[in-house]
């Protein structure tokens, strides 16, 4: 019982705070008296339009919830399903290629502060523009046939391909 009016009275000051609906996940973790609250902003149903939100922190690209029609017909249903899908393909590659790129731009600056015998951590351990530039053009010749398999994409190009074919 004491959880139930918990969850209302924190469901209460989100819903004032946020002044739109929040999803709300309140439970008790494995019944050890801990509880932990999870607060989620859901943005209010958009009548007409795609809502897109902040750019993601691993991707870079912005996330779309893609507006549902009161009486979408089953074209324009799949047509939704297939951006979707276009853009969940988008978020998982954009995301995993800059994750590699940042490990590996980690360790190229590792490798030559260990050459100049500095540390991460000290003051003056930068790298000029010219020691950088090598890694860019390492990481984008190494990378140059997924970047080309990326803009041939049949999950990029082929929507409306799919779509009436």
């Amino acid at each position: 019982m004491k959880n139930i009016i918990n969850f209302r009275y924190v469901q209460n000051l989100a819903n004032r705070l946020n002044r739109c609906a929040c999803i709300i996940q309140f439970r008790d973790l494995h019944n050890q008296g801990k509880s932990e609250l999870h607060i989620y902003n859901v943005p209010p149903p958009s009548k007409k339009y795609d809502l897109i939100g902040p750019p993601d922190k691993k991707s870079n690209l912005r996330p779309v919830v893609f507006h549902v029609p009161q009486k979408e017909t089953a074209l324009q249903c799949r047509y939704r399903l297939m951006r979707k899908e276009t853009h969940d393909w988008n978020q998982a590659f954009w995301a995993n290629h800059n994750e590699r790129f940042f490990k590996e731009k980690e360790d190229f600056v590792r490798r030559k502060l260990d050459d100049k015998q500095q540390t991460v951590d000290s003051a003056e351990a930068r790298l000029s523009a010219d020691e950088l530039s090598e890694f860019y053009k390492a990481f984008l010749d190494k990378n140059y046939p997924l970047h080309a398999n990326y803009n041939r994409s049949e999950s990029y190009y082929s929507t409306g391909n799919r779509l009436f074919g």
